[in-house]
């Protein structure tokens, strides 16, 4: 049964103060898009750099919003209640919490550097095997993300919510309002770096996911994590690891590159279950294995649980393969840092086509001061794995350019002002046995790349 919330319950939960309206209404959802709103949705505008959602609550109420917050007081329809609160931001992760109390059923939070999408994915495919699953819908991750999706969680019996943070406090308002009964977490990177400092700052707000935990549920670290492993004892909570050697509670055996899939044994608390992957690269071994980890932890059987991450194909954006009768594409452009870019660039050496592997590499933003130093790392280690040609485009890049030509392995290197330029070079230069990796970091646009190469091979590209 879907869990509502009166307008007087939530007034008085976010000390607010009701305008207008009447206070029995029932709220099932709520929104901070005025364009997404459904039959009980509560409305609530938010602050933004450029613009203010009050201008847009008339156009909610239009679209069926049953109630709104404000924080200005202003009454747009008398019929509808508004309810007046200090802060809609703060006013809505209130109202997430409230719908948090409201649901019985266990809540799995993950969060991470690099895999949090990927992993929330296939531990969503695969708790699927045995049970209804709801999970993070697109990029509601955040302080406003999170909120909306715990009040869409409807009859479903267990929901994966991704957790994502770029400055320092905001782990612990959002595992306060999650509350999760088990959490996740993939690695510490350097992704928000320039905002949090340091990898230690990193994964101390990571590892604060437990702060909303009790202190009998379940925490599980990536085991080949070296921070998270010096961290395991920091915490109240049992702690298990998942990785690729036999010290971890859950980890891969055996493990082989079968035609560009990844092939293994799992180990989970003494089972073992074949899987094999239909996504590329070693990395997603891992996010597979955490996968089967809270599958085992829920009573969902592994076999099953294999099956339905045999059949998973990824992510838009992320790592998808696109075969085309010109070439192969590796879309990977939905955002890169120094791990998940060397992931990128291990999957496209690993597949077997037998023609050139080309890397079209965009800059990574947003790490700081050694954001030179990251860039010329990544070309070191494209020209050292084997990359044909490396493509760059961006302000960065030529750092990561000069430092894969120091390395002698013979990697063509080629800059370009624009990513027009590079889609017209590709698609003359481009075979039917070439791989082409395209990453970047999102305000990079290399999509705009993929769906040039797309179009031009008459292959569908989905966003």
């Amino acid at each position: 049964m879907i869990q509502t919330i009166t307008i007087k319950e939530l007034t008085e939960a976010l000390d607010g103060r009701l305008l207008c309206g009447d206070c029995s209404t029932e709220i099932a959802t709520l929104s901070f898009d005025s364009r997404q709103i459904g039959k009980q949705t509560l409305y609530v505008p938010l602050f933004g750099e450029h613009v203010d959602g009050h201008r847009f609550i008339g156009s909610a109420f239009e679209n069926g919003a049953a109630a709104v917050l404000t924080a200005k007081g202003e009454i747009i329809d008398r019929t509808k209640p508004h309810i007046q609160v200090k802060d809609t931001k703060a006013a809505l992760q209130s109202a997430g919490f409230c719908f948090r109390r409201k649901k019985s059923l266990p809540v799995i939070g993950i969060t991470g550097s690099v895999g949090k999408t990927t992993t929330r994915s296939l531990i969503a495919e695969a708790l699927s095997a045995g049970k209804t699953v709801f999970q993070t819908r697109g990029n509601l991750n955040s302080q406003i993300g999170v909120p909306v999706m715990l009040s869409e969680i409807a009859e479903e019996q267990i929901a994966v919510l991704e957790m994502g943070i770029s400055e320092f406090g905001e782990m612990e308002k959002l595992t306060r309002i999650v509350q999760p009964d088990l959490a996740v977490i993939t690695n510490i990177g350097v992704a928000h770096i320039q905002q949090l400092g340091s990898q230690e700052n990193i994964c101390r707000e990571k590892m604060s996911i437990t702060l909303g935990m009790k202190s009998n549920r379940i925490l599980l670290l990536n085991g080949e994590d070296p921070l998270l492993r010096a961290h395991r004892n920091s915490v109240e909570n049992v702690v298990l690891l998942y990785g690729t050697t036999p010290d971890c509670n859950f980890y891969a055996k055996d493990i082989r590159i079968v035609e560009g899939k990844a092939v293994f044994r799992a180990v989970c608390l003494e089972e073992e279950v074949e899987v094999t992957l239909s996504m590329p690269g070693k990395h997603n071994i891992l996010n597979a294995v955490a996968a089967l980890a809270v599958c085992k932890l829920y009573q969902v059987s592994l076999e099953q649980a294999a099956e339905k991450l045999a059949q998973f194909h990824g992510i838009s954006m992320r790592q998808q393969m696109i075969k085309t009768q010109k070439y192969t594409i590796i879309d990977d452009t939905y955002n890169a840092n120094p791990d998940s870019m060397k992931a990128g660039i291990q999957v496209l050496m690993e597949l077997p086509q037998a023609g050139r592997k080309v890397a079209v590499l965009g800059d990574m933003l947003e790490l700081g001061t050694k954001e030179r130093q990251y860039h010329e790392e990544i070309g070191r280690f494209a020209a050292s794995a084997g990359v044909d040609l490396l493509l760059t485009v961006g302000n960065l890049t030529p750092f990561m350019g000069e430092a894969a030509l120091a390395e002698g392995t013979g990697i063509q290197v080629k800059h370009f002002e624009n990513n027009a330029e590079i889609s017209n070079y590709l698609k003359e230069l481009l075979l039917p046995e070439d791989v082409v990796l395209l990453k970047g970091s999102r305000g990079m646009a290399l999509d705009q790349i993929v769906k040039e190469l797309c179009s031009f091979a008459g292959a569908k590209y989905q966003a």
